[in-house]
């Protein structure tokens, strides 16, 4: 009898938690039909917003006036995962973000730390509410048997590294996944539960020069970390499974009507492996408004797909207490926080739902406000270039490397032989020997300069930094170019030492470039504060 009365108790609270349910979306939904909104577009936002809070919902419905997809039919992907928090969790995230600051991009940066528990799956959005109860119901007739603790095992082989589950968890959320995959076949949708090993995918698809780096970084994770694990249930947009995601990094205001409006805090999907129409430009979705259009790709950063999901509810499965000054200790929580409390509803009625006041407008007026402002964008205008040139007409290749011996008498004083040789040459240390490798343009290289730089001119393209490689004649190039393009004073060249090409023309030894105060004197507009990234004494061994 003692065993029986927990399973009514629990059985009774299931089904009244799923009347709750349904009602509640329900009287969203009719919140939203009361504002003039139509039943299926009210659907759609409450699915896209996770179905918890009527005036994000309502705000959506106002961001998607214009979205030309509102008035279809596009049912949301939705996925059950067991997700990490406390400690555990919080090395996690660590090693991400240090993952993808050392070795950039892999492929499980595309979502955060978590387990799947099955396969992405289609739901109408009137279903929502039913998914949400069906999932809880499933976590709830299981408690009673859930783990004191889901523990973790690191593993680590050639192109992958992860966490995996040991059994015990493993065969739980199992249980969990396959009551909720029959009850959902019910309503004629079909759940996948995830089939293989359960884990926690750290690195994968990652060049295998970082193998080294990934498995010192995966090395710092405590597997046995005191955790808080959840049942996660979210949805996505279905267009996110053929497209990456990159948020908004500076906003951006369209002048064509081609173009696409970056606002702050939004993403924008790009089909994969898209063809760019015109270099530096990019076009995609935004997140916030459904609209599509070209914009700079500088104006935005890769970022997670899952960044953009909706997250409908959550539920604790376990959670683990350590002592850090004694032997580890643990206890199930799952007996005393059967799931997360659901908020209750707002709002009895429409009103209040759309306030006017200027703190709280809807953030479609925010959008129309920047469509209207002319206001300076926060980053410059247009999308950032480089520019790469190589030197114009050398003297040694034109006159041969003889030239030295032709041009300076007995005493080294330079004598101009022919009128495409410089008309002056520059004074420096242990000249004309420090010719030899390091040798100064004709006068036609000089030309050649200063007709490219008249044609950017022309193009209204500036420069703000320039770097040139020590090379003489890279720096008479930069300076002929800027001279064309009448650039200003303040644009100083940046001497690198990285930029030179050692391998192919030093034939063992790098030349003698002239110092930053000999160029200056030759009235060559170095900048004399920067700092090369490469030494200025290379060996080559």
């Amino acid at each position: 009898m003692s065993r029986d009365g927990p399973a009514i108790s629990e059985r009774s609270t299931s089904l009244n938690y799923k009347a709750a349910t349904i009602l509640r979306n329900k009287d969203a939904k009719q919140l939203l039909v009361g504002l003039g909104f139509p039943e299926k577009r009210a659907e759609k936002a409450l699915a896209a917003t996770g179905g918890n809070d009527v005036q994000e919902a309502a705000d959506w419905l106002l961001q998607h006036v214009y979205d030309p997809t509102l008035h279809q039919s596009n049912p949301r992907e939705y996925v059950v995962y067991a997700c990490p928090g406390g400690e555990l969790g919080a090395q996690l995230d660590e090693f991400y973000d240090s993952s993808l600051l050392q070795c950039g991009w892999n492929g499980s940066h595309k979502y955060f730390p978590h387990v799947t528990l099955c396969q992405f799956f289609k739901c109408d959005d009137h279903m929502m509410s039913h998914v949400i109860h069906i999932l809880q119901n499933s976590y709830s007739s299981h408690t009673h048997t859930a783990p004191d603790t889901v523990i973790t095992q690191r593993f680590l082989s050639q192109g992958y590294i992860g966490l995996f589950l040991e059994e015990e968890g493993s065969d739980w959320l199992r249980k969990v996944m396959s009551s909720f995959s029959q009850e959902m076949k019910k309503h004629g949708v079909t759940v996948e539960p995830h089939k293989k090993q359960l884990h926690i995918t750290l690195a994968h698809q990652y060049r295998p020069d970082h193998q080294c780096a990934l498995e010192a970084l995966c090395r710092k994770i405590n597997p046995a970390a005191p955790s808080n694990w959840e049942l996660r249930l979210y949805s996505r947009d279905q267009r996110l499974a053929t497209s990456e995601v990159y948020r908004v990094v500076y906003q951006f205001t369209p002048t064509q009507e081609d173009e696409l409006q970056l606002l702050d805090n939004d993403y924008v999907f790009v089909p994969a492996n898209q063809q760019s129409e015109s270099e530096g430009w990019m076009k995609g979705v935004s997140h916030a408004t459904g609209l599509s259009g070209h914009f700079p790709s500088n104006y935005v950063e890769r970022c997670s797909e899952s960044d953009c999901w909706a997250l409908h509810r959550s539920y604790l499965v376990a959670k683990v207490i350590s002592d850090v000054t004694s032997n580890c200790e643990s206890r199930s929580l799952s007996q005393q926080q059967k799931l997360t409390p659901m908020p209750e509803p707002m709002y009895d009625n429409a009103n209040g739902l759309l306030p006017s006041t200027t703190g709280n407008e809807a953030i479609y007026a925010k959008v129309n406000k920047l469509k209207k402002s002319a206001a300076t964008p926060s980053s410059p205008p247009g999308p950032k270039s480089v520019f790469v040139f190589r030197h114009a007409e050398r003297v040694d290749v034109t006159f041969g490397k003889q030239w030295i011996e032709l041009s300076f008498d007995s005493d080294s004083c330079y004598q101009r032989k022919n009128l495409n040789m410089p008309r002056i040459i520059p004074h420096r240390n242990n000249s004309p020997k420090s010719f030899h490798g390091d040798t100064p343009l004709t006068e036609l290289g000089l030309y050649q300069g200063r007709l490219t730089g008249e044609g950017l001119k022309e193009q209204d393209i500036v420069f703000t930094h320039v770097f040139s490689s020590p090379s003489l004649r890279c720096i008479q190039t930069c300076q002929a170019i800027l001279d064309g393009m009448g650039a200003d004073d303040s644009v100083k060249i940046n001497v690198e030492h990285g930029l030179f090409e050692w391998l192919a023309w030093c034939h063992g030894n790098i030349p003698q470039f002239m110092t930053l105060k000999e160029l200056e004197q030759f009235g060559l507009r170095v900048n004399q504060h920067y700092e090369t990234q490469v030494s200025d004494h290379m060996t080559i061994t």
